[in-house]
């Protein structure tokens, strides 16, 4: 559950290819903004008046604007009877701007009972992991003994291992910890259908000397992971897996691969990846199209825990090298750098924001978000495993 400093950018030669293709260049308004959101300290600058006094000043009922309040409130009374998808973001966006959608985001998902709980106790394990350090991990890694811990990698993993995405940071300092762990060795350069049959395939294997398995994956790797357990693999074959943690998962594709598709820029990237050795395939594989129509059809079980741990930056916290392409996205919606906020969830699941983080996670405190992360999945299965244990009465009609 580490997420080490280039965890995400699993996708690092595509990422180049577009980053040198996109525009990226409009200047944006910016307003410096301090405040709170989901139990997040926010120092950074805002691409519109509105979304800095929706952060600075409705947000903690300080209403010191009626034009101001009356625009939020007609925004509310709309999109709050709406999904939390990428369609309904989308429009938001383009009313308002991207930061007050990516803000709106992240205040409807902690509005959750489930999300703030679990959000505020990732904040709080931070908290005394700062403080108590090794003592607090190995604390928690005697928790885990029961565990496996199955990393699934991203896109290249092998071919580009300084990225991360072969997962061998956290893997090290999990294994050094106690923790038990294993990588899921896919083909890197393959399509999501064949990866996800050799994850099917492990997850089985695994399966016959554990029985209490958590996956974790990131970027295309959590799109793998979705079709194996969502429907390459029935219920019954599933009873080992425990939870699932999806980091930064391209489970509905992302836009960059449909403007990755168009000419001229379909040829340019093509031929960079002919000649840095890459498959131009995965940009038809990852299109919002079909991947949106394949999760659609998907069932997970309601046994495996889901938890989606999200960044969401705002536009004062994009880094350079991601700039490019979150300009070329934002305008379709909150976004990481890579795919839609909204394209990372899975309904019933829990989800974790992280504002300021992008689709690369570089953050000088990440591997004290891995243990806090890690402990936060263990609690929400201590406290499912403590319900099955002492369920609840029926009450009377």
């Amino acid at each position: 559950m580490h997420i080490r400093s280039r965890v995400g950018s699993a996708f690092l030669k595509l990422a180049v290819c577009l980053f040198l293709l996109s525009s990226g260049c409009a200047s944006v308004a910016k307003y410096p903004v301090r405040g709170t959101l989901a139990g997040q300290a926010i120092s950074t600058t805002v691409d519109s008046e509105l979304s800095k006094y929706y952060l600075e000043h409705y947000l903690r009922n300080d209403r010191t604007n009626p034009a101001y309040d009356q625009e939020i409130n007609r925004a509310f009374t709309i999109w709050n009877q709406r999904s939390l998808d990428s369609d309904s973001l989308r429009e938001l966006t383009q009313e308002f701007s991207p930061d007050f959608a990516t803000l709106y985001f992240v205040s409807r998902v902690y509005q959750d009972p489930r999300n703030r709980k679990a959000q505020d106790a990732f904040h709080a394990q931070v908290a005394t992991l700062r403080a108590k350090g090794p003592k607090e991990v190995s604390r928690i890694a005697k928790r885990f003994a029961p565990y496996l811990i199955a990393f699934v990698p991203g896109y290249a993993y092998k071919k580009d291992p300084a990225t991360g995405a072969d997962f061998a940071q956290q893997r090290r300092l999990m294994t050094e910890a106690g923790f038990k762990n294993v990588l899921i060795e896919t083909d890197e350069l393959a399509t999501v259908d064949k990866n996800a049959q050799i994850i099917a395939s492990e997850i089985l294997r695994l399966s016959e000397e554990h029985h209490r398995i958590i996956l974790v994956s990131t970027s295309k790797g959590g799109t793998e992971v979705a079709l194996a357990i969502g429907k390459l693999l029935p219920p019954e074959r599933l009873e080992g897996v425990k939870a699932w943690m999806s980091i930064g998962g391209l489970l509905r594709g992302t836009p960059s691969a449909d403007q990755a598709l168009q000419w001229p820029r379909s040829w340019l990237v093509r031929t960079a990846f002919f000649f840095t050795g890459h498959r131009g395939e995965i940009i038809e594989d990852l299109n919002t199209k079909k991947r949106r129509e394949v999760f659609a059809q998907l069932e997970f079980s309601g046994d495996i825990l889901t938890l989606q741990y999200v960044g969401a930056p705002l536009s004062g916290q994009i880094a350079e090298y991601v700039q490019g392409r979150y300009d070329d996205l934002k305008n379709l919606g909150p976004n990481d750098g890579l795919t839609l906020l909204a394209d990372e969830l899975v309904e019933g699941g829990i989800v974790i924001t992280d504002i300021g983080l992008d689709h690369y996670y570089l953050d000088p405190e990440i591997d004290l978000k891995t243990f806090a992360l890690a402990s936060v999945v263990l609690g929400l299965l201590e406290g499912r495993d403590q319900q099955h244990r002492h369920p609840r009465p029926a009450t009377s009609p």
